[in-house]
């Protein structure tokens, strides 16, 4: 039987899954795509462009969300003191985002949409990485419930190693599904 690590790492990465399919981030793929690879994919040399630039967009993201991984830790560290009251603390904060994710509860502020006015030209390395920051910045109000639930898990966690680790696994599950429609859109 897995022990309680990996079943978080199993949760970290199907949350990055259900992040990925959630209502307010599938739709948007097509767009991401087409300004990360800045135009259309019609052969195989494109196509394996797309996936390089892909590739920088899911590694800015990435960066984001292992950086607050790391924060949440050693936040998490911090509070070690008061481990008892901090899984107290996560758990209500697990099951309010469950709630909010049900529509059972409403916070504004976790359903804000910031962008800044300045645009990227597409069909570049360095585009694409800034693209994929800003992304895991901006959009994280759409997925803050599911990402909200591991940084707490993460927090609860005696080094800031693990919590970098739940976040590169939810990353690799938000990644993997963005990374095949990358390779198979035409």
């Amino acid at each position: 039987m897995p022990d309680l690590a990996t079943w978080g790492m199993l949760a970290a990465f199907f949350g990055g899954l259900v992040s990925f399919f959630s209502p307010c981030t599938l739709p948007l793929v097509p767009g991401y795509l087409s300004v990360v690879t800045g135009g259309t994919v019609t052969d195989r040399s494109s196509r394996l462009q797309s996936l390089w630039l892909s590739i920088c967009f899911v590694l800015g993201f990435s960066v984001v969300f292992i950086a607050f991984g790391a924060s949440a830790s050693l936040l998490g560290q911090w509070l070690m003191a008061y481990r008892q009251e901090a899984n107290l603390v996560a758990g209500i904060l697990i099951v309010l985002m469950g709630l909010f994710m049900l529509g059972w509860w409403s916070m504004p502020a976790l359903q804000r949409d910031w962008r800044f006015g300045q645009t990227l030209e597409g069909g570049r390395p360095t585009a694409a990485f800034l693209l994929g920051l800003a992304f895991a910045v901006g959009w994280t109000p759409c997925i803050g419930p599911i990402l909200g639930a591991i940084l707490a898990l993460s927090s609860t966690h005696a080094n800031a190693e693990t919590g970098m680790l739940y976040l590169a696994v939810y990353s690799l599950g938000l990644a993997i599904p963005f990374l095949a429609t990358a390779l198979f859109i035409g």
